[in-house]
C-alpha cells in the first residue's frame, strides 16, 4: 500500500471563518474528501451525498470552496459534459494561527473543524503504541530538527493539548517554524501505520 503523504498548510482566517460557521460547507468538504478516498466524484454525486440541489452545490464550490477541489476528468455524458472532482489536497489539515498563539484546524477527512484546544487531532482515537510509532515517521520528515522545546510546549499545553505528543501535534509545531519562509510541513506515513486511515480506507466514506 503506498504511503499516506500527510500536509500541514495554511488557510487565511477568513476562509477558516467561512468554512467552520457555515454547517452546509463543512458537509460539503468532508463528504468530497471522504468520497474521493475510492475515486473522483462527479457534482451531481456530491449533491445527493450531501441532500442538496445541484446548482446550489455548484455555487458554493464555486465561490466559497474554489481553493479546496479540481477538475481531474471530464467526459461527456448524454451529450452534456460531466466534470469528476477531487481534493486539491487529499490528505492536508488546514491550519491558522490566532492571538497568543491559538491554533485552528480544518481537516476536512477527519471531519475537525474548528479550535486545536476543542476539536483535537485525527490522532487521538489512535493507541500510545500507534502514537509513538507514527511520531517515528514524523520525526524522519517535515522540518523536525529536535525535540519540543519549553516554549513549543507551552504552545502545545496552550491549545489544550496535554500530556505526550501526538503526531499531528509535532506536525503542526513544525509547520508554525515554517511560516517566515513560507514552508508548509509534510510527513509521509505510510497508511498501515496509520490508524486513522487504515480506518478511513475501510470505511468508504468515512461515515459519522
Amino acid at each position: 500500500m503506498a504511503g499516506c503523504r500527510i500536509e500541514i498548510a495554511y488557510i487565511d482566517p477568513e476562509v477558516y471563518t467561512s468554512i467552520v460557521n457555515h454547517e452546509l460547507r463543512r458537509s460539503i468538504l468532508r463528504n468530497l474528501y471522504a468520497m474521493a478516498l475510492d475515486r473522483p466524484v462527479t457534482k451531481q454525486e456530491l449533491a445527493d451525498r450531501v441532500k442538496m440541489g445541484y446548482h446550489q452545490l455548484n455555487y458554493q464550490l464555486g465561490h466559497q470552496l474554489r481553493e479546496f477541489w479540481t477538475v481531474v476528468d471530464e467526459r461527456k455524458v448524454r451529450g452534456t459534459r460531466q466534470e469528476y472532482l477531487a481534493p486539491t489536497a487529499p490528505n492536508t489539515i488546514f491550519i491558522t494561527i490566532g492571538r497568543e498563539g491559538k491554533v485552528f484546524l480544518v481537516d476536512p477527512l477527519a471531519n475537525l473543524f474548528g479550535p486545536l484546544s476543542k476539536v483535537g487531532t485525527r490522532c487521538d482515537g489512535c493507541s500510545p503504541e500507534d502514537m509513538e510509532r507514527c511520531l517515528s515517521y514524523v520525526r524522519k520528515g517535515c522540518c523536525f530538527t529536535a525535540d519540543p522545546a519549553p516554549e513549543e510546549r507551552a504552545t502545545l499545553q496552550a491549545n489544550g493539548r496535554e500530556g505526550n505528543i501526538r503526531p499531528v501535534d509535532l506536525a503542526i509545531l513544525c509547520s508554525m517554524k515554517g511560516v517566515a519562509s513560507g514552508r508548509s510541513c509534510s510527513v509521509s506515513i505510510p497508511c498501515e501505520s496509520c490508524p486513522f486511515m487504515r480506518r478511513a480506507i475501510r470505511i468508504d466514506g468515512l461515515d459519522d
